[in-house]
């Protein structure tokens, strides 16, 4: 008996038992389609000239990194729209050799334009071929120094890669040219640092630069010697900030904390926490519900949970209330334990405390309840909720169909979306795309033109790719009027995408 006969014969069941449930129609099974798709549509808005072009420029590249910016720019002069920021992680790795993909990065991005977000910039370190070699490269072959803000870019791009050597070779160079970096590259240089010498390093370079460290550089150096294991390094950077015209206060000790925690020294942790209650530590250093929560997460990862439960009424016994992501973390704790009963009890006691909402609450553990995989326990505690009329949230929504998903179990997250739906829960935009082209590819045709009838009326927006991969399939199918749907919808995603 396979998997999809099981599936489809208890959603026949469901619905002879519940009439009233909307039902998936699954008139026209066809069988999957061939496995064929075209993975160069992700480079499909660049033009095929205009990828023939570049490479043209690039394989007989000028003498010098700025007499090839200037030929690029006379072949392309509107790089965003020859070549959009959403398409760079999937060109930059077809470029000639890792230096020039790095090079055309840098004139795809000018000085004048801002940083990309950091989830682009993230993407973009992951598709740039040896970063390690190319940066020193580009280094040793430039004679003048670069644009400040594309020191900026090289700084980012190394933090989001972890490579704390080109973090410093960047400042290095910049030094030997007499500049003087500003806060926020040696901030995104120490985030690429993993160890105390690494910090040392970077607060060496900005004594002799001239720049004092602002509280969220020694917020970031006091987590990372921390981490590392350095407590001593970490409490003596703190006792030096009003050196540096910063006074000391909760946060920086809550990165002590949280470090401490990361290192695995849960009990120098709880010393810590009690020099906080304490007042031992000035004021304003005082624990808050981060700190707390720093200090749950820790406990919970060393399976000390009569500890971590314990955290719940010492502080509300000293007036600070749980918010959702403490909720979350204790309870995700207790989930990872199989203590089910104990995590609907912190469920409901800080529902009856009146801190959060039982929808808040609830909603928490059904997440978590999937993450740790009791789907079984999930299911009922949803319909549980649906029957006491607490209200699903999208997120957690969101997530029961994913898993499902991931269960392949494609008609139960179709018949779950229904129920969705019918209270007023709408997923992420992912989930639908993701089902949709799930459904496609197993050959549930008829439930998958329900679900895009669904999504062009409720105008949610299919991801240009995934459309892409979806129209292929349905065109091999011969449905040409869903995947003319499809195509709308793809259209006015790549209108918001520009």
């Amino acid at each position: 008996m396979t998997i999809r006969w099981r599936n489809e014969k208890r959603v026949r069941l469901h619905h002879r038992l519940h009439p009233s449930t909307k039902h998936y129609p699954n008139r026209h099974r066809m069988p999957p389609p061939r496995p064929h798709l075209s993975l160069t549509r992700g480079l499909s808005s660049c033009g095929d000239g205009d990828l023939a072009t570049l490479l043209s420029v690039l394989r007989s590249p000028p003498a010098s990194s700025t007499s090839l910016q200037r030929a690029l720019s006379s072949v392309f002069p509107s790089p965003s729209n020859s070549f959009p920021l959403r398409k760079l992680p999937y060109l930059l790795p077809l470029l000639p050799s890792p230096l020039l993909s790095l090079q055309f990065l840098l004139w795809r991005l000018p000085p004048s334009s801002p940083l990309p977000s950091s989830y682009a910039l993230s993407s973009l370190a992951a598709s740039l071929p040896d970063l390690p070699s190319s940066v020193s490269l580009l280094l040793s072959s430039s004679p003048q120094p670069l644009p400040l803000r594309h020191y900026a870019l090289l700084l980012s791009i190394s933090a989001h890669a972890g490579l704390f050597p080109a973090s410093l070779a960047v400042l290095r160079h910049m030094r030997s040219f007499s500049l003087a970096p500003d806060a926020a590259c040696f901030l995104s240089a120490l985030r690429s640092a993993s160890s105390p010498s690494d910090v040392c390093a970077i607060l060496g370079i900005m004594s002799v630069s001239g720049v004092s460290p602002s509280v969220p550089l020694v917020v970031t150096s006091v987590h990372k010697l921390a981490t590392a294991g350095d407590f001593v390094g970490a409490r003596r950077l703190i006792e030096k900030m009003p050196e540096f015209g910063c006074m000391t206060n909760v946060t920086v000790y809550t990165a002590l904390l949280d470090g401490m925690c990361s290192f695995g020294d849960v009990d120098a942790a709880l010393g810590l926490v009690e020099e906080m209650e304490g007042g031992s530590l000035g004021t304003g250093s005082a624990p808050t519900v981060v700190s707390y929560t720093c200090l749950v997460k820790g406990l919970c990862g060393n399976r000390r949970m009569v500890e971590a439960l314990g955290v719940l009424d010492r502080m509300i016994g000293r007036g600070v209330m749980p918010n959702q992501v403490f909720v979350r973390t204790l309870v995700s704790g207790f989930c990872s334990e199989a203590r089910v009963v104990d995590a609907y009890a912190v469920v409901e006691r800080v529902v009856s405390d009146g801190s959060m909402s039982s929808e808040q609450c609830y909603n928490v553990l059904l997440v978590c309840l999937w993450k740790v995989g009791m789907e079984g326990e999930a299911e009922g505690l949803v319909q549980r909720m649906i029957k006491k009329g607490v209200q699903l949230s999208p997120l957690a929504g969101s997530v029961m169909v994913r898993e499902i998903c991931n269960r392949n179990r494609l008609l139960d997250a179709c018949y779950w979306i229904g129920v969705m739906e019918e209270n007023g829960v709408l997923c992420d935009t992912d989930v639908y795309t993701g089902l949709l082209l799930r459904l496609c590819v197993e050959g549930h045709v008829g439930e998958a033109v329900v679900l895009a009838r669904k999504v062009a009326e409720r105008g949610i927006l299919i991801e240009a790719s995934c459309a892409d991969r979806l129209m292929e399939l349905l065109e091999q199918y011969g449905d040409e009027e869903l995947a003319s749907r499809i195509s709308g919808l793809r259209r006015c995603s790549e209108v918001l995408s520009h």
